[in-house]
C-alpha cells in the first residue's frame, strides 16, 4: 500500500513539475537555406504545439503577413516540439520580417483537439540573397567540439556584425546521443548572436558522425535536396561544401561496421563534377570550398597510415577541384592553422587549416581573396592575400 501511495505522489509531482515548464520557443528560431527566393525557418517549443510562421515585407503592416506552415500531403505538421518551416516565392535581395507562432496541444485525440497556451514571438528581419552583390565577408570555424562559450569569443574577435555569411567546418560537437546537443553547442549561441536574421551553413566533421543520435544531424540543418553537403551561391561567390566523412577506413572496429562513406564520397565526386558544369558555378567571380578534411595531408600524417577515410577523401574530391578554378579550400580537423601553397601536394589552389581554438574572417573585395585567422583573444594569428587565378 505504501509503494501504491508514494508512486501516485510521484507521479502528481512530475505531473507538476511538467505544468511549471513554461511554454516557449526554447531554440531559434534560426534561419536555414536562405536563396534568392526562399528561407526556410528552424524552432523548437518546450511542449508540443501546432506552429507556424508569420512573414511580411519588412516594416510592412502585420495585417499584410500571411502565414506559412509545413505541410505534407494535405496534413499541416502539429502534436511536435521541432518546426522547420519553409518559405518561397520570395523577391530577390528583398528585407522580410517574420515571427513563430505557437499554440499548446494538450491533447490530440481522433476527433478532438485540446489546445493550452499560445505564443508569438518578437518580429526578426532577414534578407533575400541579392544577385547583384560583390563579394562579401565571411566567418568560417571549425572544431569548438561542445564549446560555445569559444565560440562566442571567435565571433566578437572576428567582429561578426560585420559578417554577411557563416559557416561551421565541422566537429562543433565531439558526439551526439542526445537531441539538445547541437543546440547547446552552437545553435543556441548563433541564434544569441545573429542566426534569427542572417543563416549560418554546416559543414559535417568526422566527430559529428558519431553517436546514437548522428543519423539525425542533418534533420537540424535541413535543406531542399535533403542532403548534408552542398553549394550556395551568394551574389558572385560560389561556396561549395563537401562532407568529408569519417577519417579511418571503413572496417575499423571503432565504427562497428555501421560506415559507409567510400560510397558516399563517391556519390558527392560526381555531384561536384556536375556542379562545375553549370552556367552559376562557371560565371561566379569567387570559388571557395569548404571541407572539414583538408584535400592535403602533410608527411607526419601520411606516415601514420592510419587515416584512410581522409586519404579516400583526397583521392575523389581534389582531382576534380583541380579542374573548378578553386580560389580557396578552407577545412578543419587538424586542430591547427597552417596554410598550404598551391602545387605542393598535388593541389592546384591553396587550402587553409583554420585550426581549433581560432575562426578566419575571409574578405573577398576587388577581385582579392583575403583571409585572417583570428584567435578567441583578438590576436591575428595569420593573414595572407590570395591572387585570383
Amino acid at each position: 500500500m505504501k509503494k501504491f501511495l508514494l508512486s501516485i505522489l510521484m507521479g502528481c509531482s512530475l505531473l507538476e513539475a511538467a505544468a511549471q515548464i513554461a511554454f516557449t520557443v526554447n531554440h531559434g528560431p534560426y534561419l536555414q537555406e536562405v536563396t534568392q527566393d526562399g528561407a526556410t525557418i528552424v524552432f523548437t517549443t518546450s511542449r508540443k504545439a501546432f506552429s507556424w510562421v508569420e512573414l511580411k515585407q519588412h516594416d510592412a503592416p502585420e495585417a499584410e503577413a500571411v502565414k506559412h506552415f509545413n505541410s505534407k500531403d494535405g496534413l499541416k505538421e502539429a502534436w511536435n516540439t521541432f518546426s522547420s518551416v519553409r518559405v518561397e516565392h520570395l523577391k530577390p535581395g528583398t528585407s522580410y520580417d517574420y515571427r513563430i507562432i505557437s499554440k499548446e496541444m494538450r491533447s490530440f485525440q481522433p476527433y478532438k483537439v485540446v489546445y493550452g497556451d499560445s505564443i508569438a514571438t518578437k518580429w526578426h528581419t532577414f534578407s533575400t540573397i541579392d544577385p547583384q552583390k560583390r563579394g562579401g565577408s565571411f566567418f568560417i570555424t571549425s572544431d569548438m567540439h561542445f564549446d560555445a562559450a569559444k565560440l562566442e569569443k571567435l565571433l566578437h574577435a572576428a567582429d561578426y556584425r560585420t559578417c554577411d555569411a557563416f559557416f561551421y567546418a565541422g566537429d562543433m560537437t565531439s558526439y551526439i546521443d542526445k537531441f539538445e546537443i547541437p543546440f547547446t553547442s552552437f545553435i543556441d549561441t548563433s541564434v544569441k548572436l545573429f542566426a534569427s536574421s542572417v543563416p549560418f551553413e554546416v559543414v559535417r566533421g568526422n566527430h559529428e558522425t558519431r553517436g546514437n543520435l548522428a543519423r539525425t544531424y542533418s534533420s537540424y540543418f535541413p535543406k531542399k535536396n535533403g542532403k548534408i553537403y552542398g553549394s550556395c551561391l551568394l551574389g558572385d561567390v560560389m561556396v561549395v561544401m563537401l562532407d568529408s566523412g569519417e577519417d579511418k577506413a571503413e572496417n575499423h572496429w571503432v565504427y562497428a561496421g555501421l560506415n559507409d562513406y567510400d560510397a558516399y564520397r563517391t556519390e558527392q565526386a560526381e555531384w561536384l563534377k556536375e556542379l562545375m558544369n553549370t552556367k552559376e558555378y562557371k560565371k561566379a567571380k569567387y570559388r571557395i570550398v569548404i571541407s572539414h578534411f583538408p584535400m592535403v595531408m602533410s608527411q607526419q600524417w601520411k606516415d601514420e597510415k592510419e587515416w584512410v577515410g581522409w586519404e579516400d577523401a583526397i583521392r575523389k574530391f581534389l582531382p576534380v577541384l583541380n579542374k573548378g578554378n578553386v580560389d580557396l579550400l578552407v577545412s578543419g580537423h587538424t586542430h591547427r592553422y597552417f596554410f598550404h601553397e598551391q602545387n605542393v601536394d598535388g593541389n592546384n589552389f591553396p587550402v587553409l587549416e583554420q585550426g581549433e581554438s581560432s575562426a578566419v574572417r575571409l574578405e573577398l573585395h576587388g577581385g582579392k581573396v583575403q583571409f585572417q585567422v583570428i584567435g578567441v583573444d583578438g590576436k591575428i594569428l595569420m593573414e595572407k592575400t590570395i591572387s585570383k587565378k
